[in-house]
């Protein structure tokens, strides 16, 4: 059997893409091996979002052709969209851009037919390109399924590059969302997380106009299915119907992924961004007024143009004075072809890891506050892992809870009581099963 390994850079919404691509090549008949592993073909979904993204994908596929010469090797995604030249510089044997990844697996087999000559695909977006489904189905042994359900950007903040690599803002349809995720829970994944480059702009762009809140509404009626969690949305998305969704759907989780990248006004205007650092605690306070013990996670970038001392520090203050239940902390990167790259006073290497340093010591302390707040209360968990005489999961606010093995199997939705907290996450015990995993 031909056998295919994958790796995937970037955002969830690469992931999610990659579990689809495997789908597909399970139907055709592949055999999905490690990455590291020695495989027929590998499929590497790559990123582009910065500069030091752009080159560790590059890295990556020529590092791969190199100690598999053999193999079929496939650079996909957004590298090759905005960086055709360089990509083609990697010396793999496909390349294929974002807006064509459905086609990766009819390319494959026709490469190995004939691999006379490298192939590329890299179709330029335009204002009709529809919604791409790479497969209804998801590749997977978790519990917790990737769903996107929208893609592309029309925000263009200085720094980023996605709007040129991902195109327009486009939706899934509602009602083929809704079978979508119809057909996840069939095969059985308890939680589905909605994914997208920007998500809050669900719907917007549809014939029939809806909305995220009216996704998850429509989503959360769906028979069977237990969880539904959001990827990150913009402050600027957060809206009085999402508010009340957080209020009263209780399949909705506790979390939310909220972008800040900075707490300073003067480095959010440079960036782009479209909201202040006190308009962003306002969506913070009211997205606790809804949904009291909501964990929220960000993104924060240190050493964007121009960031003074005094910049970096408004950051640490809003920082410590939301409570973050956890940070995703990352250094500006250069990258060719975005206003930032060309902006005078870039940062020095050494300030900017200096910084990051400091943002994620600032990510564990407030990441134990956090999961400290769960002591002794009654938490739910979806039990993923185990290993040992542990088993493991994640809590609607997304916290990681360690669990005595006897609670239960994978796929489980279990009540614990938290017993103690690290950075890292919570141990329980004391458990009642509140419904078995259904095969």
């Amino acid at each position: 059997m031909t056998t295919v390994g994958f790796h995937t850079l970037g955002c969830k919404v690469n992931q999610q893409e990659t579990g689809a691509l495997a789908a597909r090549f399970q139907v055709a008949g592949f055999q999905e091996v490690s990455f590291t592993e020695r495989a027929d073909v590998y499929v590497i979904n790559s990123c582009a979002v910065t500069g030091e993204a752009e080159r560790k994908s590059l890295s990556l596929a020529r590092r791969q052709k190199r100690r598999y010469s053999e193999a079929i090797v496939v650079l996909a995604g957004c590298c090759p969209q905005v960086s055709l030249e360089k990509a083609t510089e990697a010396g793999v044997d496909l390349l294929v851009g974002s807006n064509d990844k459905a086609k990766i697996v009819e390319l494959v087999t026709e490469q190995l037919q004939d691999r006379s000559t490298a192939v590329t695909l890299v179709t330029p977006w335009s204002s009709d390109t529809p919604f791409e489904v790479i497969s209804e189905d998801f590749s997977s042994s978790r519990v917790r399924a990737t769903l996107k359900v929208q893609d592309g950007c029309d925000q263009y903040c200085a720094y980023c590059i996605i709007p040129y690599a991902r195109g327009r803002e486009r939706s899934l349809p509602l009602s083929a969302s809704v079978e979508q995720v119809r057909g996840l829970v069939a095969q059985g994944f308890r939680e589905i997380v909605l994914s997208g480059i920007h998500l809050g702009a669900y719907g917007r762009d549809l014939t029939q106009a809806t909305s995220l809140a009216n996704l998850i509404a429509a989503l959360s009626a769906v028979e069977g299915l237990q969880r539904l969690r959001l990827g990150s949305v913009e402050p600027n998305d957060i809206t009085a119907p999402l508010l009340q969704q957080f209020r009263e759907n209780r399949k909705l989780c506790a979390h939310i992924h909220l972008p800040l990248q900075s707490g300073s006004n003067g480095v959010l205007s440079r960036m782009g961004r479209r909201y202040t650092a006190e308009e962003y605690l306002a969506v913070v306070n009211s997205l606790r007024e809804a949904r009291p013990n909501i964990g929220i996670t960000t993104d924060i970038m240190v050493g964007f143009p121009g960031e003074s001392e005094a910049e970096f520090e408004e950051t640490i203050a809003l920082v410590s004075r939301i409570g973050f239940s956890r940070l995703h902390v990352f250094r500006y990167s250069r990258r060719d072809g975005t206003p930032a790259a060309a902006m005078p006073v870039q940062i020095s290497a050494a300030v900017k890891t200096k910084r990051a340093a400091t943002l994620q010591a600032e990510s564990l302390v407030e990441a134990l506050k956090f999961n400290r707040g769960l002591i002794g209360r009654q938490i739910e968990v979806l039990v993923e892992s185990s290993e040992g005489d542990e088993c493991a999961g994640y809590t609607t606010s997304y916290v990681k809870a360690y669990l005595p093995l006897s609670v239960g199997t994978i796929g489980d939705i279990v009540t614990v009581r938290v017993i103690s907290a690290t950075s890292l996450g919570v141990k329980a015990a004391g458990v009642r099963c509140v419904e078995q995993n259904i095969q």
